[in-house]
Formats: C-alpha cells, sequence, structure tokens
C-alpha cells in the first residue's frame, strides 16, 4: 500500500515533471521500400533507390509484441500534462549516430526512458549514453537529479540493472549506491536513480520481478512514482513545488521585466561610477521577481502541519522520542511540539506531562534528535540544514572572487575576509591587502557566549563539515597581500582547486562565501569591539556590578 506521504510527494512531483525522452528501436519503423529488386527493409543505413525517401509508418492496427505504440506513449504521457519526446533509431549506424541529440535533450529532459537491446546490440549503446551523460553531469559542476528508466523487452532485470550499477560507481564520487529490494533491479546512487522495468509482453520473468513488469499506458505514473522516489522529504518536496511554480508562472516575470526597462537600465549603467555593477544590479531586480512567483505560490505551506503529520506517518519507525530515551514524550506531545514550539515555557505547563527542566532544554538545543533514527543522521541532518543557512550557493560560475564573506583555508588555518565590498573590486594595482579574521575549528564546552559559529562543508576534510568560531577582534585581524587578475582577486583552479594567490606565490583555497547577511553579522562584530571605549572607574563600584549580575 502506498504512504499518504508518497502520495503527496508524487502530487508535487506530477505538478514540477514537464517532459521525457524515450528511446526505443520499436518505436516507429520505416515502411518497406520497393525498388528493382523488390521490397525490402532498410538495414543498414538510408540505401534508398534513386526517387524513394524514407518514411515512418504508424502503429500497425495489431502491433508486434515487441512493437512500441507510441501514439499510446504519447497519449498516456499527455493526460498526465507531460510531453514525451520519441529517438527511435533503426539501425546500428544510426545507434551511434544518436549520441550528440540525445546528450543535448538529456540536458533539459526531467527523466530519461531506454530500451536496453536497440538493433540487437545486447545494451552496448545504453550503456554508453549513460556514461556519457552521467560524466557530463560530474564534470560540469552542475550535478543534477538524474532518472533513468530502463524499459526493456528483456526478462533479466537484474544483470541490466548490475551493469549500470558499476557505472555509477564508476563516475559518481563521494556517494554509495543503494539498492531498493534483494530483487536488486533499481538503485539510487546519490542524485541518480536507475530502475529496470520489462515490457508487458515479456516471459520467463521471475516470479519475483512480477512488479517490475510495466504496461505502456502505465508509464507515466511509473516516471512519477519513480522520480518521487528521489524526492522524499518535505524541504525536497517544497522545492519541487517551487520549481513548479516558477515554470508555469514563468511568463510572469517575463511580463514584469519587460523590454521598456532597456532605456533606464542602459541609463543607469553609464550613471554608475563603475558601470559593471549594473550587472549584478539585473541579477538582484531578476532574483526579486523569482522570489515573489515563490511567494505567490505559498511555498511554506508545504512545511504546514498536514504534510509534517503525513511524514510522520511516512517515517513511523523513528518513534516519537527519536534518538531520545524520554518515554514521557509521545506522538501526541511531539506534534504539540511541533505546532507550538518549546520556546514558550508556559507550552510545557499546559500540557498533561510533566517534564523536567533538564529534558526540556536537552530537546531544544537538540530538537532535530526528535525526527532521526541515530546519532549520525541527527549530526547529518544538522551539518547540512546550519551550513545553508550561514552559506551562500555557488555553482560553477562565476568564478569565485575574493570579497566580504569569503571563507578561505591554507595550510589548515581558515580565515573570513572582512574587506568591504566596494574594496574588492575595480582594483587598479597589480596586488592589493585584504583583512582576513582567522578562524578557528569549533569545540564542544569550550566556547564562550557571544561567540559566532558558522558551518562549512570542507571536503579536504574527514568529517565532510567543519564548524568554526569567529573571534572579530581587532587583534585578530591580519593582513594578506594578493595578486589582481581584471581589476579583482579572482581563484584560479589549481588541481581541481579554487585557490587566490599571494604576492609571495603562496595560495589560500577558496571554501566557500558567506550568506551576505553572515558576512555582514562579523562586520558588525567587528566593528562593535573597535568602538568600545576603556574608561577608568572606581574598582569597588566595578566589582558590586560585576557580583550583582552574578
Amino acid at each position: 500500500m502506498v504512504a499518504e506521504f508518497e502520495l503527496y510527494v508524487q502530487k508535487q512531483v506530477q505538478d514540477f515533471l514537464q517532459n521525457v525522452l524515450l528511446i526505443d528501436d520499436e518505436a516507429l519503423r520505416r515502411a518497406e521500400v520497393h525498388g528493382d529488386d523488390g521490397a525490402k527493409w532498410i538495414e543498414q543505413g538510408p540505401r534508398l533507390p534513386s526517387g524513394h525517401l524514407p518514411r515512418l509508418r504508424t502503429p500497425q492496427q495489431l502491433p508486434r509484441p515487441d512493437e512500441l505504440d507510441i501514439q499510446q506513449v504519447s497519449r498516456s504521457f499527455a493526460e498526465l500534462g507531460l510531453s514525451c519526446a520519441v529517438l527511435s533509431p533503426q539501425t546500428i549506424r544510426e545507434n551511434e549516430e544518436l549520441e550528440p541529440a540525445f546528450v543535448k535533450t538529456a540536458r533539459r529532459a526531467d527523466a530519461l526512458i531506454l530500451d536496453w537491446n536497440l538493433n540487437g546490440d545486447g545494451g552496448k549503446t545504453v550503456k554508453k549514453l549513460v556514461r556519457t551523460v552521467l560524466g557530463e553531469d560530474e564534470e560540469s559542476c552542475r550535478r543534477r537529479l538524474r532518472l533513468i528508466v530502463v524499459y526493456t523487452g528483456e526478462s533479466d532485470l537484474s544483470d541490466i540493472a548490475h551493469r549500470l550499477f558499476s557505472i555509477t560507481t564508476e563516475l559518481i564520487k563521494g556517494h554509495v549506491g543503494q539498492w531498493d529490494t534483494d530483487s536488486k533491479v533499481a538503485f539510487t546512487h546519490g542524485p541518480v536513480r536507475i530502475s529496470v522495468f520489462c515490457k508487458e509482453h515479456v516471459h520467463n520473468l521471475a516470479p519475483a520481478l512480477e512488479r517490475y513488469r510495466c504496461k505502456i499506458q502505465e508509464l507515466p505514473g511509473l516516471v512519477i512514482e519513480e522520480f518521487g522516489r528521489l524526492s522524499m522529504g518535505l524541504v525536497t518536496s517544497a522545492a519541487l513545488a517551487a520549481l513548479a511554480g516558477l515554470r508555469n508562472d514563468g511568463h510572469r516575470l517575463l511580463a514584469a521585466l519587460g523590454p521598456e526597462l532597456d532605456a533606464a537600465v542602459l541609463g543607469q549603467r553609464v550613471a554608475l561610477s563603475n558601470p559593471d555593477d549594473i550587472q549584478r544590479q539585473v541579477e538582484t531586480l531578476i532574483g526579486a521577481e523569482l522570489l515573489a512567483i515563490v511567494q505567490e505560490h505559498e511555498i511554506g505551506s508545504r512545511l504546514g502541519m498536514d504534510p509534517i503529520r503525513m511524514w510522520l506517518l511516512y517515517h513511523e519507525e523513528i518513534g516519537p522520542q527519536g534518538i531520545f530515551q524520554i518515554e514521557e514524550v509521545t506522538k501526541e506531545l511531539r506534534l504539540s511540539f511541533l505546532l507550538n514550539g518549546l520556546s514558550d515555557p508556559g507550552i510545557i505547563s499546559r500540557t498533561s506531562v510533566r517534564l523536567s527542566g533538564k529534558q526540556i532544554k536537552a530537546i531544544q538545543k537538540d530538537a532535530a534528535g526528535l525526527f532521526s533514527v541515530n546519532e549520525l543522521s541527527r549530526d547529518h541532518s544538522n551539518n547540512h540544514f546550519s551550513m545553508r543557512m550561514c552559506m551562500r550557493s555557488v555553482y560553477s560560475k562565476p568564478s569565485p572572487t575574493l570579497r566580504l564573506g569569503s571563507v578561505i583555508c591554507r595550510k589548515g588555518l581558515y580565515a573570513v575576509c572582512v574587506q568591504p565590498l566596494c574594496d574588492s573590486v575595480r582594483i587598479i594595482d597589480l596586488s592589493k591587502r585584504f583583512p582576513l579574521i582567522p578562524l578557528e575549528v569549533y569545540e564542544e564546552n569550550r566556547e564562550k557566549t557571544g561567540d559566532l559559529l558558522i558551518t562549512i562543508r570542507d571536503e579536504e576534510r574527514n568529517e565532510g563539515f567543519v564548524h568554526l568560531r569567529v573571534r572579530a577582534t581587532p587583534s585578530a585581524v591580519r593582513m594578506e597581500e594578493f595578486k589582481v587578475s581584471g581589476k579583482v582577486v579572482r581563484a584560479k583552479r589549481r588541481n581541481r582547486q579554487l585557490r587566490f594567490e599571494t604576492s609571495s606565490g603562496e595560495t589560500w583555497r577558496w571554501v566557500g562565501d558567506l550568506q551576505p547577511a553572515f558576512a555582514q553579522r562579523v562586520v558588525e562584530r567587528l566593528a562593535s569591539n573597535f568602538s568600545r571605549i576603556g574608561v577608568d572607574e572606581a574598582e569597588f563600584l566595578r566589582l558590586s556590578l560585576k557580583r550583582a549580575n552574578g
């Protein structure tokens, strides 16, 4: 039985998905060509008698068992609001010529459906195509969710899945592939999911694999269900809803940012002291419109109590106490925590269960533990969330520049740049000094009140995530002179790392950029410490005040 939360996620997936690419050599077949030597099929390419052109025939009224009724496929997807493009290579040579068109379309397709045995090649073409697409995903720094469904006339589904599992293991680093079941015909490997299903007519299918038999009209639902397995999260489903809103309402952004703005934008560029600043301003303008569309669709409601209740039922194995050993915490009390929070002391007093102050503080300090099966999953979730909250996402472009909020590392020493943004650009000298504040690796129970803590992801460390303490004091500031290139200090790739070079030839590795608000918070704390005023006062009054404050 499908869980309610799974159906909820599948609804978000259906709203998000738009296009599917299908490849099957039996989707379309060329008609017979009649020449002087009689009727013949085109087997090795478009070798036709003079004056004849190849044409594709429509599906027969009674198609062969292995033939894919393209009309039925297209209509099945269209009934769910999805479009399905079809490529149908007819010969081995066309198999080889398929790759460029496939790769270009795969960059934009939400899901790929591939027949395994194209023109009798035993899966050779599909393995090559999968390797090419996943390799491009990995190398382009644009790693994406990738769903590949093999829809085959073969019966040995497990063998096909194992061959593809070997490819993902080779290409996808930093993740471990996970099989769905002991049948081993479907697996998830990081951002990639691959599943193998057989066509309705297949014989000699093992009884245990009957659930992997799929009718043509069931293909759209299968794609939605399989994509949903990549998206089984509250935040993920909210993100899907946001993207669906942007896809459906993108025209509203185009209407708001019409050609009538051009003259004013060009005038703004002329008036600015640095004309190139208009590039960032336009990015901010577009970003604001995107946010308005997301808010229009009330994406935050996807984390309301109804979806949360579905999530809790779906994850019943966690239990109401999570990793805490507090028997008083029941399902109802945990729901009360989610509804009302724990910041108000009166919440607990109004519940029928009495928890000690120590228990309340333990839960409030580590509330993610209520929704985790073990400490490892709790820490993994906390680290990801903390990092997303304080670090700005940077994909592949533009190449990072050293500026306010840049977190860099050299020989195990972390630092954050506090150079004002206006002093990080339009640099006319060959080098420039930048102020850096060293960051110390966080040690629990040794931190003082008022410390700023940030979480970064650093693949150079075994833990993957690092918690850093910011001590924004004037005495901690160090100056470092960096080489300038193109009026900025830009990171250059060295041995697959992005590094900033100093005037002395040493380099600092770029780790990431703080969110603007976090970077400004560091500067504010530094400025506050700079502005502290020391006065002489009567010592007995100072000590009396200290005692009064505890």
